[in-house]
């Protein structure tokens, strides 16, 4: 959803998502370290960047969340039974 606002260099790490590579178990794949207690959210960032830059990114960012938030909202309470429709 970010790289259709034109935000690029953005990734999510989640914890629990485990990865074997030739053998090799990585856990939190993503992460930099095996035991990071929460999911984040990485974002680039370069040289020569202004302060309108970062805030254009706030901005495009609060978009999303609040886009996800909503969705997540709606399938939660479509996937709530009715009161009303429980007793008929």
């Amino acid at each position: 959803m970010l790289f259709t606002r034109f935000v690029s260099g953005t990734r999510v790490v989640a914890p629990g998502n485990d990865v074997t590579i030739s053998g090799y178990l990585f856990k939190n794949f993503g992460s930099h370290s095996n035991n990071y207690p929460c999911a984040y959210l990485t974002a680039a960032a370069a040289i020569g960047m202004k302060k309108n830059d970062v805030d254009m990114f706030i901005s495009r960012l609060e978009k999303v969340l609040s886009k996800c938030k909503s969705s997540l909202e709606a399938q939660r309470d479509s996937s709530t039974p009715n009161k009303l429709e429980e007793y008929s």
